[in-house]
Protein backbone atom coordinates (compact mmCIF):
# COMPACT_ATOMS: atom_id res chain seq x y z
CA UNK A 1 0.00 0.00 0.00
CA UNK A 2 1.75 3.54 -1.15
CA UNK A 3 0.58 6.63 1.36
CA UNK A 4 1.16 10.06 0.49
CA UNK A 5 0.83 12.97 2.26
CA UNK A 6 -0.03 16.66 1.56
CA UNK A 7 0.20 19.71 3.93
CA UNK A 8 -1.52 23.43 3.33
CA UNK A 9 -1.20 25.81 5.78
CA UNK A 10 -3.99 28.91 5.88
CA UNK A 11 -5.16 31.23 8.39
CA UNK A 12 -8.40 31.51 9.26
CA UNK A 13 -10.35 33.05 12.26
CA UNK A 14 -13.33 31.20 14.13
CA UNK A 15 -15.32 30.75 17.14
CA UNK A 16 -17.49 28.15 18.82
CA UNK A 17 -21.16 29.01 19.16
CA UNK A 18 -22.68 28.44 23.19
CA UNK A 19 -19.10 27.06 23.92
CA UNK A 20 -18.23 28.21 27.64
CA UNK A 21 -14.57 29.25 27.46
CA UNK A 22 -11.91 30.96 25.77
CA UNK A 23 -13.08 30.00 22.25
CA UNK A 24 -16.31 31.37 22.32
CA UNK A 25 -14.66 34.59 21.00
CA UNK A 26 -13.77 35.51 17.88
CA UNK A 27 -10.21 34.61 17.30
CA UNK A 28 -7.21 32.92 14.62
CA UNK A 29 -5.15 30.56 14.03
CA UNK A 30 -2.50 29.55 11.58
CA UNK A 31 -4.16 25.92 10.59
CA UNK A 32 -2.14 22.82 8.84
CA UNK A 33 -4.45 20.85 6.41
CA UNK A 34 -2.93 17.00 5.86
CA UNK A 35 -4.66 15.21 3.07
CA UNK A 36 -3.13 11.31 2.85
CA UNK A 37 -3.86 9.62 -0.04
CA UNK A 38 -3.77 6.00 -0.30
CA UNK A 39 -3.63 3.09 -3.30
CA UNK A 40 -1.95 -0.31 -4.18
CA UNK A 41 -1.04 0.77 -7.86
CA UNK A 42 0.73 3.79 -9.35
CA UNK A 43 -0.01 5.18 -12.60
CA UNK A 44 1.94 5.29 -16.26
CA UNK A 45 3.65 8.07 -14.35
CA UNK A 46 4.77 5.95 -11.43
CA UNK A 47 2.47 8.29 -9.04
CA UNK A 48 -0.26 7.88 -6.14
CA UNK A 49 -0.89 11.08 -7.85
CA UNK A 50 0.64 14.18 -8.99
CA UNK A 51 1.65 16.04 -5.72
CA UNK A 52 1.56 19.53 -7.52
CA UNK A 53 -1.99 18.80 -8.87
CA UNK A 54 -3.44 17.81 -5.82
CA UNK A 55 -1.62 20.63 -3.96
CA UNK A 56 -2.79 23.51 -6.50
CA UNK A 57 -6.73 21.83 -6.64
CA UNK A 58 -6.87 21.31 -3.15
CA UNK A 59 -5.17 24.51 -2.11
CA UNK A 60 -7.46 26.55 -4.36
CA UNK A 61 -10.08 25.08 -2.85
CA UNK A 62 -8.84 26.22 0.64
CA UNK A 63 -7.86 29.56 -0.46
CA UNK A 64 -11.18 30.09 -2.33
CA UNK A 65 -13.35 29.33 0.72
CA UNK A 66 -11.54 29.10 4.29
CA UNK A 67 -7.94 31.28 3.62
CA UNK A 68 -8.19 34.64 5.47
CA UNK A 69 -12.33 33.72 5.99
CA UNK A 70 -14.06 33.80 9.27
CA UNK A 71 -15.51 30.03 10.01
CA UNK A 72 -18.69 30.22 11.46
CA UNK A 73 -21.94 27.66 12.56
CA UNK A 74 -24.61 29.81 10.60
CA UNK A 75 -26.78 29.83 13.39
CA UNK A 76 -24.50 32.40 15.05
CA UNK A 77 -26.81 34.63 13.89
CA UNK A 78 -24.62 37.78 15.62
CA UNK A 79 -21.30 37.14 14.38
CA UNK A 80 -22.72 36.47 11.00
CA UNK A 81 -24.98 39.74 10.49
CA UNK A 82 -21.92 41.82 12.01
CA UNK A 83 -18.94 40.08 9.84
CA UNK A 84 -21.83 40.91 6.52
CA UNK A 85 -21.47 44.04 7.11
CA UNK A 86 -17.37 44.70 6.90
CA UNK A 87 -16.57 45.53 3.53
CA UNK A 88 -14.24 42.68 2.37
CA UNK A 89 -14.92 40.21 5.15
CA UNK A 90 -15.03 36.33 4.03
CA UNK A 91 -17.17 34.13 5.25
CA UNK A 92 -17.47 29.93 5.62
CA UNK A 93 -21.06 28.91 7.25
CA UNK A 94 -21.01 25.49 8.06
CA UNK A 95 -24.56 24.25 8.27
CA UNK A 96 -26.15 23.59 12.25
CA UNK A 97 -22.39 22.81 13.37
CA UNK A 98 -19.31 25.05 15.18
CA UNK A 99 -16.17 24.92 13.09
CA UNK A 100 -14.18 22.54 14.96
CA UNK A 101 -11.07 20.66 13.48
CA UNK A 102 -13.32 17.85 13.30
CA UNK A 103 -15.76 19.67 11.59
CA UNK A 104 -13.63 20.97 9.04
CA UNK A 105 -11.80 17.95 8.77
CA UNK A 106 -15.02 16.41 7.88
CA UNK A 107 -15.61 19.16 5.69
CA UNK A 108 -12.18 18.87 3.95
CA UNK A 109 -12.36 14.90 3.39
CA UNK A 110 -15.65 15.49 2.16
CA UNK A 111 -14.23 17.99 -0.95
CA UNK A 112 -11.16 16.46 -1.28
CA UNK A 113 -13.08 12.93 -1.75
CA UNK A 114 -15.11 14.83 -4.64
CA UNK A 115 -11.96 15.68 -6.36
CA UNK A 116 -10.42 12.59 -6.40
CA UNK A 117 -12.43 9.77 -5.05
CA UNK A 118 -11.02 6.72 -3.25
CA UNK A 119 -7.84 7.51 -3.04
CA UNK A 120 -8.34 10.08 -0.50
CA UNK A 121 -7.78 7.91 2.78
CA UNK A 122 -8.35 10.62 5.58
CA UNK A 123 -7.85 14.72 6.67
CA UNK A 124 -5.89 15.89 8.92
CA UNK A 125 -6.65 19.54 10.42
CA UNK A 126 -3.74 20.95 13.18
CA UNK A 127 -5.49 23.81 15.51
CA UNK A 128 -1.86 24.21 17.17
CA UNK A 129 1.35 22.66 17.06
CA UNK A 130 0.06 20.40 19.50
CA UNK A 131 -3.39 19.49 18.71
CA UNK A 132 -5.07 18.05 15.28
CA UNK A 133 -8.60 16.30 14.61
CA UNK A 134 -8.46 13.46 11.50
CA UNK A 135 -11.55 12.38 10.10
CA UNK A 136 -11.33 9.49 7.29
CA UNK A 137 -14.35 6.90 6.42
CA UNK A 138 -13.80 2.83 7.50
Amino acid sequence: MYINRIALEFDAAHRLLRYKGKCESPHGHTFKAEIFLRGESLNEKSFLLDFVEVKQRIGQWIESHWDHAFLLNDQDEELVQALSRVEGARLYLFPGENPSTEVMARRLFEEARRMYGERIWKVRIWESPRQYAEYLEE
